[in-house]
């Protein structure tokens, strides 16, 4: 049904968590052009956004998915996670990480037991160094969503750094055989 806005989005999804981030981009942009007030679309768009470091329109889209639905967890958990991003990437500015923690922040109050805000809050904590608790985080993610690649690589992170090398080096397994293309767990 090219005409149901939720397939694209339901694609896009499944895109980025495969690191195909244009085309994830293109069925989010299909998904707006039915509806140009889809909030979810907004949100995919600018994540996928962040991942390709286009990190204006990353946070320019988030907004307006924000803006658009003051309730999309989703939205606030990609947000924290871009701007995690844009902080690796050393290009944020005074207030970065603060706005990155309150978008955690939020995205848990919303629903704190959702694969994004388990995920956005991982990736918040260990930017933070709180290992352990990040690795509790991507534990809950994985249990939801045990097939994603790059979970089970910062899970392994995690365990790495607050030294639980078994488990970690179980992870890092993991994250290879659902993603044997990426040479990082190795």
């Amino acid at each position: 049904d090219p005409q149901n806005a939720s397939n694209y989005i339901t694609l896009a999804r499944l895109l980025i968590y495969t690191a195909r981030y244009d085309a994830a981009i293109q069925n989010a942009e299909n998904a707006l052009l039915i509806n140009p007030n889809n909030s979810m679309a907004h949100a995919l768009r600018g994540w996928a956004k962040g991942f390709l470091g286009e990190y204006l329109d990353a946070e320019s889209a988030l907004n307006r998915a924000i803006e658009i639905d003051p309730n999309n967890y989703a939205a606030y958990a990609y947000l924290a996670e871009v701007l995690a991003l844009k902080i690796q990437d050393g290009l944020d500015d005074i207030g970065t990480l603060d706005k990155a923690v309150e978008a955690s922040r939020t995205a848990m109050d919303l629903n704190r037991n959702a694969l994004e805000t388990l995920r956005a809050r991982g990736v918040i904590l260990e930017l933070t160094g709180n290992y352990a608790e990040a690795a509790a985080e991507f534990e809950g993610a994985v249990n939801i969503n045990p097939n994603i690649a790059d979970l089970h690589h910062a899970l392994g992170r995690n365990y790495r750094f607050i030294g639980v090398y078994d488990k970690a080096v179980e992870e890092f397994n993991r994250a290879n055989a659902l993603n044997p293309k990426d040479a990082l767990p190795d």
